[in-house]
């Protein structure tokens, strides 16, 4: 009796797994449905199969996004930011962790109230600041307000991993000769790979999905990322929806490859930070 009761449990929960997946997959096979329809057969059967399958939507996205220069711009955006990001939070976070004193304590809070300030409270001021000092349409300029976008959550979350690093591990390597930056890189930074991969990805996905910022800070066509480019498919008074769709496929198809290769590494990283923790 008891098993036919944990079998009719199992299978209950199996049909409400499906049922959650089914709705999370909806709208991306719907987008991608879309993305194949013309302009007609989107207005007339939005939710419905593409009576022709075309592929103009993504020949003409791809040309009005220039996708290639838009896709160089991003990389270069999410490389340069993402990377300088990490490597400098990593090495606040151990010298608060570490120092543990009144005025380090004090830095960390200021990087803890960045978590609560928005980003739309400071565009303004930030813009006077890059316009002041030449930065407008620059890549400099984006990356270094990127930098103090990305390093509050960053600095939290490494604080935590470098305090369950062993100061005994330092302590040797102080003995052997190193100094403060070999024992860091030689010593810390290695076994802080678990926050480096969750901190690195979620940056990594969140920059490169950005709008806002690229279109405040970018205003010359050629330095536009993907997500800036794609806004011109929508005018005042007619959305061309399934280029939109095409677009969204084209700027999301990188992170899926990239995903998929990268996916043992994130999965691996994530469950070792929970189990470290």
């Amino acid at each position: 009796m008891n098993e036919k009761k944990h079998q009719i449990t199992i299978n209950v929960i199996s049909v409400a797994l499906w049922a959650l997946a089914i709705i999370y997959i909806y709208p991306i096979i719907l987008i991608l449905f879309s993305a194949f329809k013309t302009q007609a057969d989107m207005a007339i059967n939005p939710f419905g199969l593409p009576k022709v399958i075309s592929y103009d939507n993504f020949i003409n996205a791809f040309q009005v996004m220039h996708y290639f220069r838009s896709l160089s711009n991003t990389i270069i955006i999410v490389l340069f930011a993402v990377s300088i990001s990490t490597v400098f939070t990593a090495m606040a976070a151990y010298a608060i962790a570490r120092k543990n004193n009144k005025f380090y304590n004090k830095i960390y809070l200021l990087y803890l109230g960045g978590l609560i300030i928005p980003f739309q409270m400071a565009m303004i001021p930030l813009y006077k600041i890059l316009n002041a000092f030449n930065l407008i349409s620059t890549y400099q300029g984006v990356i270094f307000v990127y930098l103090g976008i990305l390093s509050p959550f960053a600095v939290f979350l490494f604080s935590g991993f470098v305090k369950s690093v062993p100061k005994e591990l330092e302590e040797a390597a102080l003995i052997d000769g190193c100094g403060i930056y070999k024992t860091f890189f030689l010593i810390v930074f290695p076994l802080l790979k678990p926050a480096i991969s969750t901190i690195a990805v979620l940056n990594i996905f969140g920059v490169w999905n950005d709008f806002l910022m690229p279109m405040l800070y970018l205003q010359r066509r050629n330095l536009m990322t993907l997500t800036v480019q794609m806004s011109s498919f929508q005018g005042q008074y007619v959305t061309r929806w399934p280029l939109v769709f095409a677009g969204i496929f084209l700027i999301i198809g990188p992170m899926i490859i990239i995903y998929m290769f990268a996916q043992r590494f994130i999965v691996s990283g994530i469950t070792a930070g929970a189990v470290k923790g």
